[in-house]
């Protein structure tokens, strides 16, 4: 007897019915080419989102390959009837000898099959690629190392996503992968996804659950096409989806405009912040909520900037920070001198602790001078007195002490430093490129304007970046195109003259340059806030030590300028930003010197240029609060939003259920052989939304037997089921008859005509009186479930 609550699945020998339960293995001995290309096209659409992450396009053409060949194998491998486990297998080795072919030909045997060469050539690529991904902003230039992670990556989601659609017929789970994909854009880059890649992926997604349905659609009758109309459905459905995953947002609080959109987007750098200062301190200003909490306590009377690393090459597409492997130092608990400059140095100690930062830099006060207790293999670069972790990106949590000597030089003492002579430092400090933007140029020109000595000139530059003719906005350069690093974003910076605190940053530094001074870009920490309290564990002295706490929000750049006697010293050019520490303040204009070397010396007591109009310092964006009065006027729009939003979300899977009824009882009123099979399907569908369900083994009697005797059916509930089962039994069973009988030249059996009998049609009332009767025994929570989230909408035990 034939399983009719379970769709068979199609029997390799097309002559043979399928006995009861019958089951073969999903798509053994056919390619399922339909399932397959539409897993490659959707793989493919995903990727389009990794532009922007990658620089250009060239990452795209070896990108198809690494995709379209490996989904080619598998196809093979179904096409042949392999075991299951195999096909993915194939697919996998096709990837490996894609891989071989793509980046090392030259030390493969036969230029594609892998060998001792290739493995070494592999391990080189991934150590390029983490060292990119550690050391630039987005966009990355599209390096060997980049492009053979991401075909390698992309290649293997392919492989899964295909072993799950086509081979293991689970379309639905094949979008795992393809989030996997977009979630790459979504996190890394600051506008995230948007609107347009997320549309492509989601018709990716489309496509495959599209072959997948026709994939698995199995007609009543055999010879027969899909249900007309099917087609337009699934396209109105789909696509009422997308607008509606698209329109969204507009309406809802928080979010701003696109897929995943800036501040709402997932960010997975929050709980492990600073993998790369560089790479996440946009993003980390721009969440709308504080994430990754750093504690420290400190000797110093005032709270301390937190450095983990420095920007000193200008040159090139992208700033990052120079690793300089060869010339750094092991042994971080005794670093150095005992001090970076020779004018009013202090020295403090500093105990930090996170349990949430996790980056290869480790942050320390600027002039580290020794570290103890932190946990991995750390190693120093005596040029930027960075300490970088050798083996990984650093373990979290982490809870060390920093010794340091804090400069304190005064403005009377910056003032009488000379020019740097030339050797003094390493040239990476004052090197330019030849291509250097003219509105900089100008802009440095308007800045410095008479000032002479090299305070005169650092002080002129911080004043013109501080002043009124520019803004901080974490806005403006993702509107603008112009968010992170590089030459070019510096031009358009000087340009539109709004952005934060790497722009301001990189601005000063290179403007400081070429000026003469040696400069750089240091990233790290802001000093926080106060928690009001004190360690716990007081200094080695036995003095207190206040606590300080820092987190996401206090992401900061600041340019770090070089003195004759002073070394390395910190200005502040980001406008509500940091501080600017007492050295830094403009004075109107410097008071006669009494220095007895002024005589000796013309520099000293030089008029320090009148300050720029500097806008009063607002609070931080992130830390800025609506009081009610701002938000009570649109309140009630975003609440009516936010239900009518609830009431469609609820309402949806009643509408698609009601909708399937409708269809169905219109299809059972149509004239034809067939009325009966639509209020079974019904019926089936009933039992499943009340909680009983149908089993792969049962037939209708015993699927009807058991719905009645565990729902506790009364008499005209019974009777109505037993006349929809009887009517089902006797339309199944004599069409099966009839096809099994004489049709097999086109003649009907002896005896009969060739017009078919017509099965009686069971009557839609009696669909009605079985779903009465299961109202009336479920219980309430079962009721709801039934008609706001029907089961029977993910789960078919019998096909439409």
């Amino acid at each position: 007897m034939t399983a009719v609550l379970n769709r068979p699945a199609p029997d390799p020998q097309p002559h043979r019915p399928a006995g009861p339960g019958r089951r073969t293995a999903p798509g053994r001995g056919s390619a399922n080419l339909g399932v397959g290309a539409a897993t490659a096209a959707a793989v493919l659409l995903c990727s389009l989102s990794l532009h922007g992450v990658i620089e250009g396009w060239s990452w795209l053409a070896p990108l198809v390959l690494a995709v379209l060949l490996p989904l080619a194998a598998t196809a093979g491998a179904r096409r042949l009837g392999l075991p299951l486990p195999v096909i993915p297998v194939a697919g996998v080795a096709a990837l490996i000898m894609t891989l071989t072919g793509l980046f090392a030909s030259s030390v493969s045997p036969l230029g594609f099959l892998p060998g001792p060469g290739t493995l070494a050539r592999a391990d080189a690529l991934l150590l390029e690629a983490r060292t990119i991904i550690i050391t630039e902003v987005t966009p990355v230039q599209a390096l060997p190392g980049i492009v053979f992670l991401c075909c390698a990556g992309i290649g293997l989601v392919a492989v899964l996503s295909d072993t799950l659609a086509a081979t293991l017929r689970m379309p639905a789970t094949a979008g795992l992968g393809l989030v996997a994909v977009v979630m790459i854009p979504a996190v890394l880059l600051p506008e995230s996804l948007g609107a347009g890649y997320f549309t492509l992926a989601a018709v990716g997604y489309l496509l495959v659950l599209g072959a997948g349905a026709r994939r698995e659609h199995q007609p009543a009758v055999p010879g027969a096409g899909p249900p007309r109309g099917w087609l337009g459905r699934c396209a109105a459905v789909s696509g009422a989806a997308l607008i509606l995953a698209l329109m969204l947002p507009l309406v809802l609080p928080g979010f701003t405009a696109g897929a995943f959109p800036q501040g709402t987007r997932f960010n997975f750098w929050s709980g492990t912040t600073g993998l790369n200062p560089v790479v996440t301190l946009g993003n980390d200003l721009r969440q709308p909520q504080s994430a990754g909490r750093i504690t420290y306590a400190t000797s110093s009377d005032e709270p301390v900037y937190l450095r983990s690393t420095t920007l000193e090459d200008f040159s090139g597409s992208r700033w990052a920070p120079d690793l300089r492997t060869g010339e750094r130092r092991n042994g971080v608990s005794g670093m150095g001198s005992d001090g970076g400059s020779s004018l009013s140095d202090k020295r403090v100690v500093t105990r930090i602790s996170s349990d949430t930062y996790s980056s290869p830099w480790l942050l320390a006060p600027y002039y580290p001078v020794g570290v103890t207790g932190a946990e991995g293999s750390w190693s120093w670069d005596p040029k930027t007195m960075t300490v970088l972790n050798d083996d990984d990106d650093g373990p979290a949590p982490q809870a060390y002490q920093v010794v340091s000597v804090l400069a304190a030089p005064t403005p009377q003492q910056l003032a009488v430093a000379p020019p740097v002579p030339e050797g003094t430092v390493d040239p990476v400090f004052t090197e330019l490129p030849d291509s250097l933007p003219g509105n900089i140029a100008e802009a440095t020109r308007e800045a410095v304007g008479s000032a002479g000595t090299p305070y005169a000139k650092a002080m002129a530059i911080q004043d013109y970046l501080r002043s009124a003719e520019f803004s901080y906005s974490l806005d403006a350069p993702v509107d603008g195109g112009y968010d992170g690093n590089g030459l070019d974003v510096l031009s358009k910076f000087m340009d539109r003259k709004a952005g934060y605190c790497v722009h301001f940053a990189a601005a000063m530094a290179v403007m400081a340059r070429q000026e003469g001074i040696p400069s750089r870009m240091a990233l790290g920490y802001a000093p926080g806030r106060s928690t009001g309290k004190d360690s716990e564990v007081p200094g080695p002295g036995g003095e207190s030590m206040r606590l300080f706490e820092v987190d996401s929000t206090d992401a900061h750049a600041w340019p770090e300028l070089y003195f004759e006697d002073a070394g390395w010293v910190r200005f502040e050019p980001t406008p509500s930003r940091g501080s600017v520490p007492d050295y830094a303040q403009q004075q109107a204009q410097t008071q006669p010197s009494t220095n007895p070397r002024a005589d000796e010396d013309p520099r000293i007591g030089e008029a320090v240029p009148a300050p720029r109009p500097t806008p009063r310092e607002t609070p931080l964006a992130p830390e800025a609060v609506l009081e009610p009065a701002e938000t009570g006027s649109t309140a009630w729009l975003w609440t009516a939003a936010a239900v009518l939003a609830a009431a469609a979300a609820a309402c949806t899977p009643w509408s698609l259920r009601r909708l399937r009824t409708l269809r169905r009882r219109n299809a059972s009123t149509v004239s034809n052989a067939a009325r009966s099979a639509p209020v079974w399907d019904e019926l089936a569908d009933l039992g499943q939304d009340y909680g009983y369900p149908g089993q792969v083994s049962d037939t209708p009697r015993s699927y009807a037997d058991r719905l009645g005797r565990q729902a506790g059916f009364n008499a005209g509930a019974q009777e109505a089921l037993d006349r929809i089962r009887r009517a089902y039994e006797e339309e199944l069973y004599s069409r099966a008859a009839r096809q099994a009988q004489g049709t097999q030249h086109g003649q009907p059996p002896p005896g009969q005509s060739g017009t078919a009998v017509r099965s009686p049609a069971a009557d839609w009332s009696d669909i009605r009186t079985v779903e009465s009767a299961l109202g009336r025994t479920a219980r309430l929570p079962d009721r709801l479930r039934a008609r706001f989230l029907p089961p029977s909408l993910a789960v078919r035990f019998r096909h439409d």
